[in-house]
């Protein structure tokens, strides 16, 4: 009845997955039936938002890269896609496209970011931007599934309205963006097919798509606008030059010369200017140094670049080569110190050199992009200057560097975790990467470097660094799963399986294949989900690993609760309770006993719950372990809310809170003050409940939380449905 009251107050607006599942199995669905009632249920209406939450108090999307502060030239191209923000004609319903077509290196993005800058007003409901990286590795080329998740999270979203299924996604993103007027810029795709699935259907929708190739496909299918950028002719390469150097000597048979010599592309004549800012040497000395006979085996572009390389000092001519390895999209400056294995003063005096000769750029603040031809020249370079034991070395230390900090930013997100052993703690060179100091700091680092990280993970499996590539998906985990990026999850896991078998650990291919079953458990794929969980059980039995066996029948009972059995789920917690009780594991024990007193709840039977988590309280005030101790109380009290016992509950969520600020964990205390509100809403004292979730909400709304918009809506039920009540509370 209380579930029944909260959705129709407009409490809770959608059901929770476990109770989907259970109408499903309930009404014998099965195979494409299931999934079609998953989808009903999880549509969006088709207004603007979907009737989806978004997040409470979340930006404008703002997405674009900084403009091109020297940009000249290409009037008739802008003119062009001005056009594109007149409304259009009378039978015009679907979204405006352009496709900006030519070679590498002529000047398509730069123009793209240009326009968008100047038309980002015209579009008050955000400006979207993606780099598709549709002509790096394979490996490398952004899935447009990935991207669509992106777009969701920016225009807010809350990760638990996000549905699990891509076409799913994919139909969702096409509602939200439907009634908006936005402006995207999908940047360096490598064909129609990968571009297809992110076009948005709104008539108010602006979109520009720069390739290589011609997308003759978006042409032809969707009335696509083609924009074929040519190289600048030499008046305007004259002129994007000059521009760049500023004040100076105008010597136009220098200029000739150097136009020439660059082929007319933008980005060596940039780098050119770099170098003429940084010397002051004259035009005409600048164009006789690239006649050099030394650079008579080269040609175009590739001209400049060696140009440009061979005057860096040594220091930076190696940084620049050691980037050529890197597999991010780019690179924060912690990560560039590690690579060098250097002091962060010298990273940082080193890339401001890189940037000043305009090899590599800074697109926002401490994060720094080597563009794709540079790239590709570094690289080469790299492997034909430095030896394999000098690129394997560089490659360890900054996957140290990655790895080592995303597991103590797991460490501070989810301290109840049971942790794995990572070696000496240090990076191979000597250092160990600071631990970020808060929970917004580790969700925030994380948030930054997701696709830079999910990179490096391939590229650690490809080199054959098999223990990082393990211990990198572990540590990924924890924020994977809270902002459901599953199938990243799954993939990152996939990885870890791969490299815990190379490593020959039966250990970790145990722990491999048990959070592969719960990624696949959370996709709803439970056949795959319970061979994975069998398959961890053999290996775990055949390590001796009685642990590890146990733990597997702990999350054993959480692939059950997913498929909504909580019978059979129940019979595996008491399985796993059985084996750690034997081991004499306290903090284990208690794990499992506070699982068994959450699926007697579950099966609605909270008066058989109250003595696991009393059980687990001792067990875990035993142990020393406050954090998993916190956790206990938090489920006592639940349970008894649900008897109807309010004081207890909050002797027991008070209790959970002092030790949640003793540790700091500002999201655990978030949790505890989130449920004591629900007691004081359910004893009628409405200003207590108010007191507490405005504590909670600022709490996750500071750390950037995704449940944060869960005790929005919590709020929102105390100020009344018809308030114009907006939480905003800023973070320090």
């Amino acid at each position: 009845m209380r579930n029944i009251r909260a959705i129709e107050s407009g409490q809770v607006t959608s059901p929770r997955q476990a109770t989907v599942r259970l109408l499903a199995t309930a009404f014998r669905l099965e195979g494409l039936d299931r999934k079609r009632f998953y989808a009903a249920i999880a549509e969006p209406a088709p207004i603007p938002t979907g009737g989806v939450a978004l997040l409470a108090g979340r930006s404008i999307p703002a997405q674009l890269p900084g403009d091109v502060s020297h940009f000249v030239g290409r009037e008739d191209q802008l003119h062009e896609l001005d056009a594109l923000l007149e409304p259009p004609g009378d039978a015009g319903t679907g979204t405006v496209i352009v496709t900006v077509g030519g070679t590498a290196g002529v000047g398509k993005t730069a123009l793209a970011v240009h326009w968008a800058h100047r038309a980002a007003e015209r579009f008050p409901d955000g400006q979207l931007y993606v780099n598709l990286r549709g002509f790096d590795r394979d490996d490398e080329v952004v899935d447009p599934a990935d991207a669509i998740r992106g777009f969701l999270d920016v225009l807010g979203v809350e990760p638990h309205q996000v549905p699990t299924e891509r076409d799913a996604q994919a139909t969702l993103y096409r509602s939200l963006s439907a009634g908006l007027r936005l402006l995207m810029i999908l940047d360096n795709a490598r064909d129609s097919d990968q571009v297809r699935p992110l076009l948005a259907g709104g008539p108010a929708v602006r979109t520009v798509v720069t390739s290589r190739n011609r997308l003759t496909a978006l042409v032809a299918e969707v009335g696509a606008r083609p924009l074929v950028l040519d190289l600048p002719d030499q008046a305007e390469a004259a002129a994007l030059l000059h521009r760049r150097i500023g004040v100076g000597s105008q010597d136009d048979d220098a200029t000739e010369a150097i136009v020439a010599v660059c082929g007319r592309q933008p980005l060596a004549l940039a780098l050119v200017a770099a170098r003429i800012r940084q010397t002051g040497f004259p035009l005409a000395t600048v164009a006789a140094e690239l006649r050099h006979p030394s650079s008579a085996a080269l040609d175009g572009v590739w001209v400049v670049f060696s140009w440009s390389y061979r005057v860096l000092d040594p220091f930076a001519a190696r940084l620049f080569r050691l980037l050529g390895l890197t597999a991010g999209v780019d690179i924060g400056t912690d990560a560039v110190t590690a690579l060098a294995g250097v002091t962060g003063e010298e990273a940082r005096r080193t890339l401001r050199e890189l940037t000043d000769a305009s090899l590599l750029t800074e697109h926002a603040p401490g994060r720094y992009h080597l563009p794709g031809l540079l790239r590709v020249y570094a690289a080469q370079l790299a492997h034909r200057t430095d030896t394999e034991e000098d690129r394997r070395a560089a490659l360890t230390r900054l996957l140290d560097h990655y790895t080592y900090t995303a597991y103590q930013a797991d460490r501070v997100l989810n301290p109840t975790r049971a942790p794995i052993p990572m070696g000496s703690g240090v990076a191979a060179d000597g250092t160990g990467p600071a631990a970020p100091p808060d929970v917004g700091a580790a969700l925030a680092w994380l948030a930054a470097e997701r696709a830079v990280l999910l990179s490096t993970l391939r590229q650690a499996r490809d080199a054959g660094l098999d223990r990082h590539a393990w211990q990198l998906g572990w540590a990924l985990d924890s924020f994977l799963y809270e902002h459901r990026h599953w199938h990243d999850e799954g993939a990152a896991w996939a990885v870890a399986l791969r490299a815990a078998t190379a490593l020959m650990d039966r250990q970790a291919v145990a722990h491999a294949h048990r959070f592969l079953g719960v990624v696949a458990g959370r996709l709803d794929r439970f056949a795959e989900a319970h061979d994975h969980m069998r398959r961890a059980v053999e290996m775990s039995r055949a390590a001796g690993d009685r642990p590890g066996e146990a733990e597997t029948e702990y999350v054993l009972s959480y692939v059950c609760w997913l498929q909504a059995d909580h019978e059979r789920a129940l019979h595996h917690a008491q399985r796993s309770l059985a084996l750690w009780v034997a081991l004499d594991h306290p903090v284990w024990e208690g794990k499992a006993s506070n699982a068994v007193g959450w699926y007697h709840a579950q099966l609605g039977a909270p008066h058989l719950a109250l003595p696991y988590h009393e059980r687990a309280v001792a067990l875990q005030r035993r142990a020393g372990d406050r954090a998993n101790e916190a956790v206990a109380h938090d489920a006592l009290g639940r349970a008894n809310h649900n008897l109807g016992y309010h004081e207890a509950a909050a002797e027991h969520y008070d209790h959970g809170l002092r030790l949640a600020r003793d540790l700091a964990d500002p999201i655990l205390e978030a949790q505890l003050n989130s449920h004591l509100g629900d007691t004081y809403q359910a004893i009628g004292d409405s200003a207590s409940a108010r007191e507490r979730w405005e504590e909670a909400y600022k709490a996750l709304m500071n750390a950037g939380h995704p449940l944060v918009g869960d005790v929005a809506r919590k709020l929102q039920t105390v100020w009344g449905s018809n308030s114009r009540w907006s939480p905003r509370i800023e973070a320090p």
